[in-house]
């Protein structure tokens, strides 16, 4: 019986089959709702701030749109007042749900642990990815009231013109995906902080920065590169996606950036930021690796797909440059992965360990627990493979005979791999040697921050100064060679490929990729080394601890049953019996001795005088 609704649970799907399981989910869902979920609804309709809150901002909105309207209506007609006032509200919205949502997700966790009541949510027994889900759904759903109640006044520039249903419609479904990531990102932040004004001042002043960011790069700067791959798109305008899916022409660029990319950029964020939140709820002694490694063996081949296609929607002479810059975002979240998974513990916990033998779970789930060296090898192996592919579809791209100098074009994509792949390699084996020498995270990703900026400014730095003196001898070209060492010289590299001199730059760049890659897997072999010194070391040390419990735990049983064998003995000994043919003397019931009274001999009557 479900405590929620009072509806019998469901014991199980009819089959093993695909759609039996999608419709006992749907069915568990309906019937057995989540319990933090069903909570924080509670205590959110005890709230009369809520509501209130709510109907001031709509009304607000109302007055704001109405006023707008009426001056722009004065001297615009209808259906420009009509794009003036959907622009107006949207963006309005874009800025209300962006910073409403987080400020409503940080207060989840925070106030929970602030005001004490954490631990007992924890003693509930329920896992953390359902106090996860169920704060996430809370969150959503109070963020969605907001949607629902700013929709009637959404719909006013519909009335003047100028702008379709179908826009309006786009434009509220986005302000939803935008709601998700929005209470995501919150409650990622919320998750780690244990004030509560922290995690909402944090949440404000990251939510600032990166809707501040984003409303200005992904609308105003968007809207001109959206204008001029579909001129039906007004140019300018902040709000430009909803109009994109109206009056751009069904294609391959639709498909690709209307369709595949907002996916994407939306989807992945989501589900990173969730699997962050389980890990904060989590244990320290739990597998905290697993659902990251998950989410980065889905996102890795989604954002190489997504790499590769741009090329296709460009001009032939532009495929080189787009792709490169392709190249080179995935290389830039690669880095990202390792300074992600620099987080890992050095081995799985002897809870974790327990957890697998009780499931039985095979060495590929195994592999994707806990471990740094186990998740610098995933990192190293699906990165190499990313950048190989993106590679090999670079040349598949610019292998087209309207190309000019398309084989000059090809070395260049290849050079650039190569310092990638390389550079890469080292940066993964510098971390997990970081990880395995350091018993702080922080520390960790601190020093390998610190080491990569100045593997890229210092040698740039090295060689402007030896390049003064080189310039007056006229070796200046030869003194670049020594920035090698820094990522940016693979640029350098390029360009010279492509004026076809400068063969030092060239072998001082090939030299740099092999030295790269021999350092990183040194120094990834000398991170599982440690590592696995100290997991035996952390094992000897557990292994002693139980044999020093087990030898106290045998003499205390030794003593007890000491104790039990001595008190059985003197029980025994209480209860003997005497020696045949003697009696023990029995007193006559008025005290008096047997024998008629006679005192024994030797002793006097009784009540006579010594």
């Amino acid at each position: 019986m479900s405590a929620q609704t009072g509806t019998q649970a469901a014991s199980g799907p009819a089959s093993q089959r695909l759609v039996d399981r999608a419709r006992f989910r749907i069915m568990r869902l309906r019937n057995e709702p989540n319990p933090i979920w069903i909570r924080e609804l509670k205590q959110s309709a005890r709230l009369t701030r809520t509501p209130l809150f709510m109907t001031v901002i709509t009304v607000v909105m109302t007055l704001l749109i109405a006023s707008i309207g009426g001056i722009a209506s004065i001297e615009a007609s209808p259906a420009k007042t009509g794009v003036v006032l959907f622009q107006v509200f949207f963006s309005l919205a874009y800025f209300v749900v962006t910073f409403v949502g987080p400020a409503v997700a940080a207060n989840s966790v925070a106030s929970e642990r602030e005001g004490r009541t954490w631990e007992a949510v924890l003693l509930t027994g329920i896992p953390p990815g359902d106090i996860a889900r169920g704060k996430f759904l809370a969150a959503f759903t109070s963020i969605g009231m907001y949607v629902v109640m700013l929709a009637p006044v959404g719909a006013l520039p519909f009335l003047f013109g100028g702008v379709t249903a179908l826009e309006v419609i786009v434009a509220f479904g986005f302000l939803l995906l935008l709601a998700l990531l929005s209470v995501a990102f919150g409650l990622s932040i919320s998750s780690k902080m244990n004030s509560l004004r922290a995690a909402i001042l944090l949440t404000l002043l990251l939510a600032f920065f990166f809707s501040t960011t984003a409303f200005s790069l992904g609308g105003f700067a968007l809207s001109v590169a959206a204008h001029e791959a579909w001129p039906d798109v007004v140019q300018g305008a902040p709000i430009w996606l909803p109009s994109a899916y109206e009056r751009a022409p069904f294609g391959l660029q639709y498909v690709v950036f209307l369709v595949v990319l907002p996916i994407i950029t939306l989807g992945l964020p989501i589900w990173f930021l969730y699997e962050v939140t389980i890990a904060n709820l989590s244990d320290a002694s739990d597998d905290r690796s697993s659902g990251m490694k998950r989410w980065f063996i889905a996102a890795l081949p989604i954002l190489t797909a997504a790499a590769a296609v741009p090329g296709l929607s460009v001009d032939a002479y532009d495929r080189m440059g787009v792709h490169v810059f392709s190249m080179s975002m995935v290389f830039n979240f690669l880095i990202f992965a390792v300074f992600l998974f620099a987080g890992d513990p050095l081995g799985p916990s002897r809870r974790v360990l327990a957890v697998w033998e009780r499931n039985k779970l095979g060495p590929v789930r195994r592999f994707l627990g806990p471990g740094v060296v186990r998740s610098s090898l995933l990192v190293l192996a699906l990165g190499v493979a990313s950048l190989v592919v993106l590679t090999l579809a670079g040349l598949v791209l610019l292998d087209d005979p309207v190309i000019s100098r398309a084989d000059m074009r090809m070395t260049e994509v290849v050079c650039f791999a190569g310092y990638a792949i390389t550079f890469f390699t080292f940066v993964v084996g510098l971390g997990a040697f970081l990880r395995a020498r350091s018993s702080s995270v922080t520390v960790t990703r601190v020093l390998l921050l610190s080491i990569l900026c100045g593997i890229a400014a210092g040698p740039w730095a090295i060689a402007a100064i030896a390049g003064i003196f080189a310039e007056v001898r006229g070796g200046f070209e030869n003194a670049l060679a020594i920035a090698a060492p820094s990522p940016f010289y693979v640029f350098l590299m390029m360009s010279k490929i492509e004026d076809g001199n400068g063969e030092s730059i060239l072998i001082a760049g090939a030299a740099a990729m092999v030295g790269w890659s021999a350092l990183g897997l040194a120094l990834l072999a000398g991170a599982r080394a440690k590592s696995a010194r100290l997991l035996m070391a952390e094992a000897a040390a557990h292994a002693q601890t139980e044999e020093l419990l087990r030898a106290d735990d045998e003499a205390m049983a030794a003593a007890i049953a000491a104790q039990a064998a001595a008190a059985a003995q003197a029980a025994a000994a209480a209860v003997a019996p005497t020696a045949p043919g003697i009696s023990e003397p029995q007193e006559e019931p008025s005290g008096e001795p047997p024998n008629g009274g006679a005192a024994p001999d030797g002793a006097a009557p009784a009540g006579s005088n010594a």
